[in-house]
């Protein structure tokens, strides 16, 4: 009896970050485009995006048509979230940068999460807007480490390693077949 207690309590947990993420993301963009370029009736996009609505419910094509349409993944999140995962958005490829530029970017956003906890540091309870900044913001620098650390595994692959093995080989003095 219990344990359906408890289910039933982690599923309202999951619903309401659910729900906030659905009136997060219809508060910052505009539905109105949104739904024009999906091609569905801007009314119903809201009414799906209204956690009060019965009637209208977003699906997982909707979910991911309104996601690529205005780059805004906060209700994916939101769901891998309850999965306990978290995702990364890889940009296109011509969003090439340096590694330095990866790093300093990633202290850039650090600071910017630092920033908001001297802010809210004393606050027991953070309104709405200032979670979704903290969670955009946290977002952002995951991104951020997950293309860090795709450049460094594609800079390592390819000759590169099995060259880097055979200089340090020779030059170890490992006598070689027929050169010894």
């Amino acid at each position: 009896m219990d344990a359906n207690d408890s289910t039933f309590g982690f599923r309202e947990v999951e619903q309401k970050a659910f729900d906030e993420s659905c009136c997060a993301f219809a508060n910052s963009e505009n539905m109105t485009q949104i739904a024009k370029q999906i091609g569905m009736n801007p009314v119903i996009l809201r009414n799906k995006l209204n956690p009060g609505n019965e009637r209208h419910k977003l699906t997982a094509v909707e979910l991911v048509k309104i996601s690529k349409v205005s780059g805004n993944y906060c209700i994916a999140n939101s769901l891998l979230f309850s999965l306990g995962m978290v995702g990364a958005k890889v940009p296109a490829e011509g969003e090439q940068r340096s590694l330095i530029q990866r790093a300093l970017e990633n202290s850039v956003h650090a600071g910017e999460i630092s920033r908001l906890a001297l802010e809210n540091g004393g606050d027991i309870r953070l309104p709405r807007s200032k979670r979704n900044e903290y969670l955009e913001r946290a977002h952002s620098s995951v991104r951020n480490l997950v293309l860090l650390i795709s450049d460094l595994e594609n800079r390592s692959a390819g000759m590169q390693p099995l060259v880097s093995a055979g200089v340090d080989f020779v030059t170890s003095g490992m006598p070689l077949p027929g050169l010894a």
